[in-house]
């Protein structure tokens, strides 16, 4: 085995093949390039197919049958959870006085969304 043949000298910073850059060399040292216009495209967002989420209070959204953007009206209405827990007041207090109060509490009853434009029904949120 032999020694490896000697290696070339080559320059410190060796240029960059003019294909780098395609047509146009890249600016001179200390040179400022002035920026380009940007352009901005807006477009309408695409409509929502699947369920909104709705939560217990008023939620911003889009009406699919005005097909504005609108804020909800939410109409609360006493569902099964209320009646349950009425019932069991009821029952462990041994009065009817205590059975009254999950019917004034917003936490017991569903959420019904409405749009305030056109009155249609959104959804509806059952609390858990």
């Amino acid at each position: 085995m032999g020694l490896p043949p000697p290696y070339e000298q080559t320059s410190p910073n060796p240029v960059p093949p003019p294909s780098y850059f395609g047509d146009n060399p890249p600016p001179a040292a200390g040179f400022v390039v002035p920026a380009s216009p940007r352009t901005t495209v807006i477009t309408n967002a695409p409509a929502a197919t699947g369920p909104v989420k709705l939560g217990p209070g008023p939620t911003g959204t889009s009406c699919r049958n005005c097909n504005k953007t609108i804020v909800t009206r939410v109409d609360f209405v006493p569902n099964n959870r209320t009646h349950i827990v009425s019932a069991a007041l009821c029952v462990l207090a041994g009065c009817c006085c205590g059975c009254f109060v999950p019917y004034c509490m917003k936490s017991c009853k569903t959420a019904n969304h409405y749009c305030p434009q056109c009155r249609a029904f959104i959804g509806s949120y059952t609390p858990s």
